[in-house]
């Protein structure tokens, strides 16, 4: 499932962000020589971009420790809850039955403008095992109105992602958001109109779900694969 929201955030809201994450003085950015992670030969995975790691769960971050930004998380954290509120209820989970949706990692990219349209890597953000987790919904947020975009694949005729499989071209709109399961790859297309376009990368790890459905009039459930619904 893919779901493309315009206004996402509130107005204000949104304007008060825009002029956090492009002041210039205060904001610091990390180059980044590589778009995906070292040692990744996937082609376009060796293009620059600056990035600001906000938070990564501790069961993710590869050594064990959790990263917080204590800085922006303030603000940020609050940002997930925007994003549940276009799941389903199920996939959010319930605090009562110990079982709710959580962050896992939230990460700034800033992309330098190019004379040309640059093509990233094609990746799914968390992996497990050399595969990526079906449980987790990734979004890309965009602050800037510019030339860039996300492209994320969509599934072919059965149901995998191929050379059959459609891109789906996101466009860089400001306060729009792209929100998808993390097993559809995806990857970022740079700017040449806009000194820099800057997105805002989420996942989230769903609540547990039950994959099978109420049963019909002939005691029948219907499975639903996880990763088909958010």
């Amino acid at each position: 499932m893919i779901k493309v929201i315009n206004n996402f955030l509130p107005k204000t809201l949104f304007n008060y962000m825009k002029l956090l994450v492009e002041n210039e003085n205060d904001m610091f950015w990390n180059f980044n020589p590589t778009n995906l992670l070292p040692g990744d030969k996937t082609p376009g995975a060796d293009n620059y971009k600056l990035g600001r790691t906000l938070y990564v769960h501790k069961s993710t971050s590869g050594d064990g420790k959790e990263i917080y930004d204590k800085e922006l998380m303030t603000l940020f954290k609050l940002f997930p809850q925007y994003i549940m509120n276009h799941m389903q209820p199920k996939c959010v989970g319930n605090p009562k039955d110990g079982d709710v949706c959580k962050l896992v990692k939230m990460k700034m990219n800033l992309y330098p403008k190019q004379s040309v349209n640059i093509k990233h890597g094609v990746h799914s953000d968390i992996s497990e095992n050399g595969r990526p987790r079906s449980d987790v919904v990734t979004s890309v947020f965009n602050f800037t109105t510019c030339n860039g975009s996300t492209i994320v694949y969509e599934r072919d005729k059965n149901g995998n992602f191929s050379n059959d499989s459609k891109e789906l071209v996101v466009p860089s709109i400001e306060n729009s958001i792209v929100i998808f399961n993390n097993v559809h790859p995806h990857y970022a297309i740079t700017q040449s109109d806009t000194s820099t376009r800057i997105v805002l990368n989420t996942n989230i790890v769903k609540a547990d779900v039950d994959s099978f459905g109420p049963p019909d009039e002939n005691g029948i459930e219907q499975y639903e694969p996880l990763d088909d619904y958010f």
